[in-house]
């Protein structure tokens, strides 16, 4: 997880990102996550699509990539993979 979080870092001047979720096993799973990313700061937009577990955000230059990660492992869920979408 270091590297992933270390490639986030140097791609922070990026505005949106796709990632996969790892544990999600419904809609409700994907709905839960969605809102969790919606309240993060920064997030201007969050959709999670349950049937190919991936998430799609787009960011505001003050959000933080790791404060994404970590709200959505306290949820109970992993990002798997996450990169510059676009």
């Amino acid at each position: 997880m270091r590297s992933l979080r270390s490639r986030l870092r140097r791609d922070t001047g990026k505005r949106s990102f796709v990632f996969e979720v790892g544990g999600m096993t419904c809609g409700s799973c994907a709905a839960r996550i969605e809102g969790v990313l919606s309240d993060q700061p920064g997030v201007r937009s969050a959709v999670v699509d349950f049937p190919s577990k991936q998430a799609r955000l787009s960011l505001s230059g003050g959000a933080s990539t790791d404060g994404i990660v970590a709200a959505v492992e306290k949820a109970g869920y992993t990002v798997d993979s996450m990169s510059a979408d676009g």
